[in-house]
């Protein structure tokens, strides 16, 4: 049977990586709502052409901002969360025992934490950066309507 990294990386975060896994789905779930903000924005803002309505354009303008926050926050985390990970896996090393099967299963545990760390972290700054105009641009015209 061959192991591939994926398989095993894979494993893991099922595994001893799981809270990356939770904070990876917590993040989509964070950059999905910011789409969907940075669209209904858009909308409403087509539609208004005026300054029509101050404080359901502040709204948006707010939930907008502080989703986009929070995302980018979360992509700096993921680096953090990989090295806790990989803390915790060479602090659970026994070197004294000469027990091979705990020091490769804690090596295992801080090589895929820091590995998942960098995986989501590059792949979110990626995905951010494909809408991060669009969303900025909503922002500032969310802004600018409601005179925050």
């Amino acid at each position: 049977m061959e192991n591939n990294v994926w398989s095993i990386l894979g494993q893991s975060i099922k595994d001893d990586d799981a809270i990356i896994g939770y904070v990876a789905v917590f993040t989509l779930i964070i950059f999905v709502l910011l789409l969907i903000s940075a669209y209904v924005t858009s909308k409403q803002i087509k539609k208004w052409k005026v300054k029509s309505n101050k404080d359901y354009s502040k709204g948006l303008y707010r939930c907008t901002s502080v989703l986009l926050s929070l995302f980018t926050t979360l992509i700096s985390i993921f680096p953090l969360l990989g090295m806790l990970g990989t803390v915790f896996g060479l602090l659970g090393l026994d070197l004294a025992t000469g027990d091979m099967e705990n020091i490769k299963a804690n090596f295992f545990v801080a090589l895929t934490s820091t590995a998942w760390g960098i995986i989501f972290s590059a792949g979110f700054k990626l995905i951010y950066s494909l809408v991060a105009d669009y969303v900025d641009e909503q922002i500032e015209t969310a802004k600018k309507l409601s005179d925050v």
